[in-house]
């Protein structure tokens, strides 16, 4: 009987689930995250796997040998997209980047497996890199910096290595309301956290930080020059909610049109 293959959200969790297709001989009719909104096929046999790092690495080792690390990243990043079914469109890459059929095969970023991924993978990569700057830290507590990000894609710990650097002296948190979970920084290393009863808005952290960042975009501000837009493009209104100089009250609608 085919199985609805059930794993944590993680990736980790995903590679361990397709380490224990392999080991098992299991028959698969889908692989599903626990956090997936999509309703499950009734005709298959729910079939739970548990994250193990034993099996993520060894399925990590085995992705490396036969194709790259540059083409686990890609897979890491169109994971993180979260597009429904992405993972039975990264375990059917897989199953042909094992079957050994083509040596090549995993260097052909244009297979028709591999294709729609690196697609995705750099979409994920381009927001990634976009949302670095914007991400805007209050003070909160014990002079810790907050902020509170709503990604399109599950790009949080893509930037943990950036803040990491830039931030290496400073108590941080960057949260992910849209996932309920966020990073935290204690100035030795990163952890994923939860803030329990958690709902989107509340670090309502009004700051010096944030009228220095509404009275900056007030002085560079040219009313001829106002696009909005132009300025809907350039920054998508998605992420205006977590943005002082754009949620204000008398938000400026400047955008250079140069």
């Amino acid at each position: 009987m085919s199985l609805s293959i059930q794993y944590d959200s993680t990736f980790e969790g995903f590679l361990s689930a397709v380490f224990e297709i392999y080991r098992q001989h299991l028959e698969v009719g889908e692989i599903r995250s626990e956090r997936s909104s999509a309703p499950a096929d009734m005709f298959l046999q729910p079939f739970h796997i548990e994250t193990s790092e034993e099996s993520a690495a060894r399925l990590h080792r085995a992705i490396v040998n036969l194709a790259s690390e540059e083409v686990y990243n890609l897979l890491h990043a169109a994971f993180l997209s979260e597009e429904e079914g992405v993972e039975m469109k990264i375990f059917a890459f897989l199953k042909k980047l094992f079957s050994g059929v083509d040596p090549n095969y995993g260097q052909n970023p244009a297979s028709a497996e591999m294709l729609p991924l690196y697609k995705l993978g750099q979409s994920v990569r381009r927001e990634a890199g976009g949302m670095l700057g914007l991400v805007r830290f209050a003070v909160g507590p014990d002079n810790m910096l907050c902020a509170e990000i709503e990604p399109k894609y599950d790009i949080l710990t893509l930037m943990e290595n950036h803040f990491s650097k830039r931030f290496a002296n400073e108590k941080w948190l960057i949260y992910d309301s849209k996932r309920d979970y966020g990073l935290f920084h204690d100035r030795t290393g990163c952890q994923v956290v939860t803030l329990p009863g958690y709902k989107s808005g509340a670090m309502d952290l009004k700051d010096s930080f944030t009228d220095l960042w509404r009275e900056f975009y007030k002085s560079i501000a040219i009313k001829e020059r106002e696009n909005p837009k132009l300025l809907r493009r350039c920054l998508p209104v998605r992420y205006w909610n977590h943005l002082p100089e754009r949620s204000m009250a008398t938000a400026v609608t400047y955008c250079s049109t140069m």
